[in-house]
């Protein structure tokens, strides 16, 4: 960028001499053609007075002067000038000597000869100019004198004295004013170049990424826009079409955060020229912000398709980049549309690309899907649910439901799983499947999250209150809370907020929690252990098979998936599954809860198999607050029964 900007400062310096040269160039021919209109009424005037000889002086000048102005046409302005001045110079002198010489009228015509010559020449021009001048005065005071003492009498030489003064004085007074005229012309020259270094600055920063040099999101969509008027042209081709790709690369953040944002850096210029260089001329590549990169391609011939383009781009992808040496490979998801079948205006085909974009990153990346005019419904769908998810908690829409876990060898209620339900006032009863992803993906769930940890303690206070202290709620927490951080101290501040002992909340989070090996992750779980809440690993043998993070977390319980209780009785490998779990749960001095539990002959399964606890429909579904009360009263401990009914 700064070659560019040299490359530019430099273009406005010439561009300002030439501007300096061209005025030049007129200033002389004006000039020139003033000389050659004097010289020619002199020569009339002579003529018509008989004074032949002044009139071939004139006409000898008028040609000079012509063959000067030929010469400031084509360009040779400076020897123009030269020749002018040396004309005039020569003129005037011979006219001197064939009038009156030092008495003559011409010496008067010295200084405008001087001022031209300061104007149109050199310093050193000047100087010369001046000495031939003092010179010729001297000579003519030599030559119509028959004596040297004649030419030092006292009007010769006085007339000499005052002529060479008034030579010498303009010449000093040339020489300091066009030293402050060239040191000025300098400074604007500079000025300018500054000038334009600094607009074509401004231009770079307004069209052009600093990190990359590529064309940024404005200069982008300039560009599309004009390659679609292209296809509207009279003369574009039939069948021809622009394609639009937008590019993410995948798992950049993970380069920034192991190796710094040096290194990312320096992947996102290696990415850049990769791009660039499988690109024609007529194409363009744009980095659009951190890992975006947008692709521009056409007009394309019916002959040249959009999937062979999108290929060659992902074959550019392909090879490993060498960086502070090491091996990096690097994918991307690429998301197509095309004009005009998929629309004719820019922004229109930037949000298609982008939802196509969405699309492939959810289908595992290293992937690239055109645009299909269903992306659009889902994103309008997505788009809907998350402003009515905005404004559900103030509106009173949310509940917190709860399913009862019972002890499967008494048949006690224990506790409950805390499960969040929308009843929206239009669409009824929205499911979890359906609003928890778009509350992940939107960042809802950190505010969602907040709201279910107060009700639900708020709730089990209510519980306690009723004469159910034994009782406690599990409380589902996504990924995206332990990597805000603070989490262990929102919980810790909401059983103290509600007077729970730590024990009566269990948070239970899945597997992909816990294989984020991570210092923050390790600092809350720690904290949450050492302040008495517990921990269950939700939805267990779903998830990663590297169980390592058993050995390094206290987690209090494993909850068997749904999919493997369900399939107990028909599956012999959900069965294993099961026996396995439960087995090995024991063996780490961990509880089990079964999910899903639906019939007695599940019921009876579970118990042989030795797990302790469990939920499902064969008790209850998830029920409201009140409900739960009730129903948690009539399955009391024959004790705590005793002790309410009394």
């Amino acid at each position: 960028m700064s070659a560019r900007l040299d490359h530019v400062a430099t273009e406005a310096a010439e561009g300002s001499t030439e501007a300096l040269v061209g005025l030049r160039q007129q200033r002389v021919r004006q000039i020139l053609w003033i000389l050659i209109a004097s010289f020619s009424l002199l020569a009339v005037m002579n003529v018509a007075s008989g004074h032949y000889t002044g009139a071939v002086l004139e006409g000898l000048a008028m040609l000079l002067l012509g063959i000067g102005q030929w010469r400031n046409a084509s360009g040779a302005s400076a020897a123009a000038a030269r020749l002018a001045l040396g004309t005039m110079l020569v003129v005037l002198v011979a006219l001197m000597a064939a009038g009156e010489g030092l008495m003559d009228e011409v010496p008067i015509a010295y200084p405008a000869l001087l001022i031209f010559a300061g104007m149109f020449g050199s310093r050193r021009l000047l100087v010369l100019a001046t000495a031939v001048m003092l010179a010729s005065l001297v000579a003519m005071a030599l030559w119509h004198s028959n004596t040297v003492s004649q030419a030092l009498s006292d009007p010769p030489l006085q007339r000499l004295v005052v002529l060479s003064i008034i030579v010498c004085v303009t010449m000093i007074f040339l020489l300091l004013v066009t030293g402050d005229v060239r040191h000025l012309v300098r400074d604007l020259e500079a000025e300018t170049a500054a000038l334009a270094q600094s607009n074509a600055r401004i231009t770079e920063l307004a069209y052009y990424d600093e990190l990359t040099g590529l064309p940024n999101r404005t200069m982008a969509k300039e560009h599309l826009r004009q390659l679609l008027l292209q296809l509207h042209a009279r003369d574009a081709r039939p069948g021809a079409s622009v394609v639009v790709i937008f590019i993410d690369l995948d798992h950049f953040k993970t380069v920034n955060d192991s190796l710094g944002h040096d290194v990312g850096d320096e992947l996102l210029r290696e990415v850049a020229q990769c791009l660039k260089a499988s690109l024609r001329p007529s194409d363009m590549v744009a980095h659009l912000s951190g890992d975006e990169f947008l692709v521009l391609l056409g007009p394309l011939d019916e002959g040249d398709t959009a999937v062979s383009a999108v290929a060659r781009l992902m074959a550019q992808l392909a090879p490993s980049f060498m960086l502070h040496d090491m091996q990096m490979h690097v994918t991307g998801s690429l998301g197509v549309c095309v004009a005009p079948q998929d629309g004719d205006d820019v922004d229109t085909l930037l949000k298609k690309a982008d939802l196509a974009m969405y699309e492939a990153k959810a289908s595992g990346r290293n992937a690239f899907r055109f645009f299909d005019p269903r992306m659009d419904v889902n994103m309008l769908e997505y788009l809907q649910l998350a402003s009515a998810l905005r404004t559900a908690v103030e509106k009173g829409e949310m509940q917190l439901h709860y399913q009862p876990q019972l002890d499967l060898a008494s048949g006690c209620v224990t506790g409950a799983e805390a499960l969040l339900r929308w009843q929206h006032p239009e669409m009824g009863w929205v499911s979890p499947a359906r609003f928890i992803p778009v509350a992940e993906s939107s960042g809802l769930i950190h505010e969602l999250g907040s709201w279910v940890l107060h009700r639900a303690c708020a709730d089990l206070r209510g519980f306690h209150d009723q004469g159910l202290a034994h009782l406690s709620v599990a409380v589902n927490v996504s990924a995206l809370q332990f990597r805000r951080g603070h989490i262990d101290y929102k919980v810790i501040n909401s059983l103290a907020g509600h007077d729970l002992p730590p024990g009566a909340i269990e948070l239970e989070i899945t597997e992909s929690v816990l294989v984020d090996d991570s210092e923050k992750l390790d600092t809350a779980l720690e904290r949450l252990h050492a302040a008495g809440v517990r921990i269950a690993i939700d939805d267990f043998g779903t998830g990663y098979s590297n169980l390592g993070y058993l050995q390094r977390h206290a987690v209090r319980r494993l909850k068997i998936d749904q999919s493997f209780t369900r399939a107990m009785l028909e599956s012999e490998r959900a069965d294993g599954i099961v026996h396995a779990i439960i087995e090995m749960a024991h063996c780490l001095r961990m509880e089990v809860v079964a999910e899903g539990v639906e019939d007695a002959a599940t019921l009876a399964r579970l118990k042989e198999a030795g797990c302790e606890f469990g939920q499902g429909f064969y008790w209850s579904p998830a029920i409201p607050a009140r409900e739960f009360a009730a129903f948690a009263k009539a399955r009391l401990p024959e004790p705590a029964a005793a002790t309410l009914t009394a």
